[in-house]
């Protein structure tokens, strides 16, 4: 239940109680240095998420206006660029860069980042690349992705810059590369896409 705050210094801070199993405690407190900050953090990511799924559902990223919209801090992101940490960098004609912080909670069971994190950083780069070249009465499709993953990453900030390199009336292709915090090429994409039309 919501009420406020009894210490002066937090007068306009709301709290609310949250009561936990003995074992779910345990298991909170083993792994957080600050359980509180845990549970807030844990419940404004979930509230970010519902907004975004419902910018999403309201239609707001529609047609190339929309995906534009992504690089704006100002709105809701994508779903699930929400979930996975995605953040648009830059969104311009035929070109996207895109940005990705990766940790531990992104690996692979040899404890390196999973193949798939590094094609969903790619696929939107190359999608929002191709995305921002099509009409506002058309979208696109993905018809498939190549992956060569040439370096294997454990944490850091990913940059993936998606361009595209061939776009014909109803086929284009989609190239990227994705490079960590000291220029290295981490992986290399590429895919087809199809262009749908009303």
């Amino acid at each position: 239940m919501p009420r406020n705050s009894s210490d002066p210094a937090e007068e306009d801070n709301t709290t609310i109680e949250v009561e936990f199993a003995p074992d779910e405690y345990d298991r909170l407190t083993e792994v957080a240095d600050d359980p509180s900050a845990t549970v807030r953090d844990a419940t404004m990511w979930r509230v970010e998420l519902a907004e975004a799924i419902a910018y999403t559902d309201a239609g707001e990223f529609a047609g190339p206006d929309g995906f534009a919209k992504l690089v704006d801090r100002s709105t809701p992101t994508w779903p699930y660029g929400a979930l996975a940490g995605l953040e648009a960098v830059a969104i311009d004609e035929g070109e996207s860069r895109w940005a990705m912080d990766v940790g531990p909670e992104h690996a692979n069971p040899m404890g390196t980042v999973h193949g798939g994190v590094l094609c969903d950083l790619g696929d939107a780069a190359m999608g929002t690349a191709y995305m921002s070249t099509v009409e506002p009465d058309e979208s696109f499709t993905t018809v498939d992705l190549t992956a060569n993953f040439l370096r294997p990453v454990r944490t850091g900030r990913l940059e993936a810059v998606g361009h595209v390199v061939h776009r014909g009336r109803r086929v284009g292709l989609v190239e990227c590369e994705i490079t960590n915090e000291a220029g290295k090429l981490v992986a290399s994409l590429s895919s087809t896409c199809l262009t749908l039309r009303d």
